[in-house]
């Protein structure tokens, strides 16, 4: 009695290299994501649009507002309200208060009526013409401290004839550094105007300051 064949496995394939293949080779399949990983990844997303969107509204109301306040023709800084704080500081003051208006061509810059070194005082500066800078100081019983502070770092070097509300008087002349606000300073003492200091300075030449003292009024 003969035996049956045993079978036999088909034989092995070559791949183009070279190498067999079997026919039992497993394919490898990706690892899915987690749901914690993929609820960080949309967070991510999230944030970084909601980032975007919120700089974008920001510019949108930065614009809107430039758009409507940008004026080209005139000076971003607006100038303070003269006429308004030197009523008030007029009203405020135990003396007559030298009030310069020197018109066309001059702006000014700052007005207050506040203690300098414990000393009450009036201030108001303007930009000349010729764009330096013009101040004035006036105050009652007058410190060396508050000296100290409204000509600093100047000396007096003699003396100017200049105008003013009571005509031309004879002034102090000081001296300070050049290009700072006391470059060049002229002080009228009490016994000339009635009881207060005034102190004019600044960068201008002379004749800005002689056109300046000639708008002031003295007001009470």
């Amino acid at each position: 009695m003969s035996s049956s064949p045993t079978p036999t496995s088909p034989p092995p394939t070559s791949t183009p290299s070279g190498r067999s293949t079997g026919t039992s080779a497993t394919t490898q399949r990706p690892v899915p994501e987690s749901a914690a990983e993929r609820s960080r990844k949309r967070l991510a997303s999230y944030t970084v649009r909601n980032m975007v969107l919120s700089v974008l509204v920001v510019l949108a109301i930065v614009l809107a507002w430039w758009s409507l306040t940008f004026n080209p023709e005139e000076d971003q800084r607006r100038p303070p309200e003269v006429t308004q704080s030197a009523a008030h500081a007029v009203d405020q003051a135990e003396w007559p208060l030298w009030v310069p208006d020197p018109g066309e061509g001059w702006k000014p810059i700052v007005v207050w009526f506040d203690p300098v070194e414990g000393v009450q005082t009036w201030h108001i500066s303007y930009t000349s013409p010729e764009g330096e800078y013009v101040a004035l100081h006036q105050a009652e019983d007058v410190t060396p401290e508050w000296m100290g502070v409204v000509l600093k770092g100047a000396e007096e070097s003699g003396e100017t004839i200049l105008p003013g509300p009571h005509g031309d008087q004879t002034w102090q002349h000081w001296e300070g550094e050049e290009k700072s606000n006391a470059e060049r300073g002229w002080l009228l003492g009490p016994e000339q105007t009635g009881g207060t200091t005034v102190v004019v300075h600044g960068t201008a030449e002379q004749e800005e300051f002689e056109d300046f003292l000639r708008s002031v009024e003295a007001r009470d």
